[in-house]
């Protein structure tokens, strides 16, 4: 999927050394140096947590992969990479935001509920986890709109109402993985944002290398969102292989989610 073909989109639209860096070798190397010296710099929010090497070579990294490819990994409304800015990019970029955005707001329930249990340090995660998710809303504004300007007022009260039914249905199922396994939330989420990273890149180096007003201007949100997801790649790499499960907060989640479920 994304992670074979983006690099060779991305060097064919110029898109930066960053959207090509291999993200399977950075998670491999996370992996095999452990979190115990990430336990001593970062004030007791790691809590020097690993997993057996043979668990280790396939969770949480492979898992969130396939997860994450499953969530933004694909083409669909476009033909291969997004390089025009227009309503139908916008419909998939609202899709894949949509979609993604879900498991990150039930890891920020989770890590929440831990001030309460058995890692109240995980409130220190919580600040840039929430500016994630403040920025994922507004590109989901942005899209939006661009459909708005574009299509029928049903269709895009079909697509708003579709997009929520789709979040409503998936937010139990996340918010069990986030309790239970937040590792793998973590690795999906961090993946997720390798994919979307590499995403905007190619769309912000097609509308730059547009001459002529051949292709739509790219604003500046896209360049800005590309930024963004570099970062929270790389910080929801570490959480994924330094955080344990909080059982306190599992049993609560379990609990909830069958009061919800009856």
């Amino acid at each position: 999927m994304w992670r074979r073909i983006a690099p060779q989109f991305a060097q064919a639209l110029r898109c930066t050394r960053a959207a090509r860096a291999p993200h399977q070798s950075r998670f491999s190397a996370s992996n095999r140096d452990g979190t115990s010296s990430r336990s001593r710099s970062s004030g007791g929010i790691y809590s020097g947590w690993t997993l057996p090497r043979r668990i280790a070579e396939w969770y949480p990294r492979r898992v969130g992969e396939f997860l994450a490819n499953t969530m933004a990994g694909h083409n669909i409304f476009i033909q291969d990479t997004p390089t025009r800015f227009d309503e139908v990019h916008a419909q998939h970029f609202s899709l894949v935001e949509g979609l993604t955005i879900t498991p990150l707001y039930t890891l920020t329930m989770v890590h929440y509920f831990s001030v309460f249990c058995q890692y109240p340090t995980r409130i220190e995660v919580l600040r840039p986890m929430l500016d994630e998710l403040s920025q994922k809303s507004e590109l989901q504004y942005r899209w939006l709109l661009i459909m708005q300007a574009k299509k029928a007022p049903v269709e895009i009260v079909v697509w708003r109402c579709g997009l929520l039914t789709l979040q409503i249905v998936l937010f139990p199922i996340w918010l069990f993985l986030s309790s239970a396994a937040p590792q793998l939330v973590h690795a999906t989420v961090s993946f997720s944002s390798h994919i979307l990273h590499t995403k905007y890149s190619c769309l912000n180096a097609s509308g730059s290398s547009a001459a002529g007003g051949r292709a739509a201007v790219v604003p500046e949100f896209v360049s800005k969102a590309a930024s963004m997801y570099s970062e929270k790649e790389t910080f929801h790499e570490a959480q994924s292989t330094a955080l344990p499960t909080d059982i306190g907060v599992a049993i609560v989640v379990l609990l909830l989610v069958f009061y919800l479920a009856a």
